[in-house]
């Protein structure tokens, strides 16, 4: 019975998404934790600027305590200035648009899963000639630890 009254609750929360209330909760935990935690702040800036979004701290003002506004929005910023600076470049053309792939990163979670940010270059799942330090870095399994690339 437990079981089945479990996979009822499962269902419902996979067959209804969020609802306006709880997106806005979320997004108040979130701007909390920033006001709370500088360094969450400088990375979810660095997160807005690799994603070249219009830097907004408008927020700040507005749910952070009135001591610690100064120093959440210097770091908020500077992540956001170096997020900006790894950020893809957008080239247009006439008929579509063309992303350059900068490879460089900050944190891990900057190359995505199952890869990892050593050295400001994302390294995992590599094919011959990305980077490496690990053999575990390569599709093939094999680093060569003399060059750093796999083979």
């Amino acid at each position: 019975m437990a079981r089945s009254i479990a996979l009822v609750f499962l269902l419902t929360g996979c067959l209804f998404p969020m609802s306006r209330a709880d997106i806005e909760a979320a997004q108040a935990q979130h701007v909390y934790r920033m006001c709370q935690d500088q360094n969450y702040a400088y990375e979810t800036g660095y997160n807005a600027g690799l994603k070249r979004m219009r830097l907004d701290t408008t927020w700040v003002d507005t749910s952070c305590a009135p001591e610690a506004r100064t120093r959440i929005r210097e770091h908020y910023h500077a992540g956001y200035d170096s997020g900006i600076a790894n950020a893809p470049l957008v080239v247009p053309s006439t008929r579509t648009t063309t992303y350059t792939f900068v490879e460089s990163c900050t944190f891990s979670s900057d190359c995505g899963e199952g890869r990892s940010c050593r050295s400001n270059q994302c390294m995992g799942n590599g094919y011959a000639g990305d980077p490496c330090w690990f053999s575990s870095d390569c599709v093939s399994g094999s680093c060569d630890h003399s060059g750093k690339v796999c083979k």
